[in-house]
């Protein structure tokens, strides 16, 4: 069972991960550019500062979400939940990394480029277990915390954050098909979903 303050932190901490995501990708885009993959040296600190808020929200979020839909008997759930928990941790802890050695006083192996390609690498697989764990979550909504439009946006953004990963994979989802698909699925659907997830926790506040 669900604490009040445990469902007040939940529900802040999954507007900071809604809210961060967009953001995130609203300094990608109108500050550094989608074509560049290097590390920014103007906007990469600012970039690295708010996905590292972005992630510890989504951190918290997870975590909790755990409880709030009861994981302790829904298995499946508990141990995706985990796995995603673990990969936010991950991301985490290597959100600042680029920027750190950016601005290391000590001398460096690598650059900050190279650091951030490093930083991602487990990327790809992430998004695979997010989106399964979105789909996931709404199976386990036997209560209909969720609203509505959070359950269709999450179901949304599952779906297509896996079928953009399958095929991506594979080679066989063309270049500018990808660009819509990961705009869609994963900075306005995935965020409303969070948002949605934000409103559940509210309803026990």
């Amino acid at each position: 069972m669900i604490t009040s303050a445990e469902a007040r932190l939940g529900k802040n901490m999954a507007l900071v991960a809604a809210i961060g995501t967009v953001i995130t990708f609203g300094i990608w885009v109108g500050l550094i550019g989608l074509a560049n993959t290097d590390y920014h040296l103007k906007w990469g600190a600012l970039n690295d500062c708010v996905s590292f808020i972005q992630t510890f929200g989504f951190v918290f979020t997870v975590a909790l979400s755990m409880k709030l839909f009861g994981a302790d008997d829904k298995p499946f759930f508990r141990v995706v939940s985990q796995i995603v928990l673990v990969g936010a941790v991950v991301s985490l802890l290597n959100n600042l990394s680029a920027t750190q050695n950016a601005n290391s006083v000590f001398p460096v192996t690598f650059d900050s480029s190279q650091i951030l390609a490093i930083s991602n690498v487990g990327q790809f697989g992430f998004f695979v277990i997010a989106g399964l764990w979105a789909l996931t979550l709404l199976g386990v909504n036997s209560d209909g915390l969720l609203p509505s439009w959070g359950v269709i946006a999450g179901r949304g953004a599952g779906w297509l954050i896996l079928v953009a990963q399958a095929t991506s994979l594979f080679g066989l989802l063309p270049v500018d098909v990808f660009g819509p698909i990961y705009i869609l699925g994963g900075v306005v659907l995935w965020p409303i979903f969070i948002f949605g997830i934000s409103n559940a926790f509210g309803q026990k506040v």
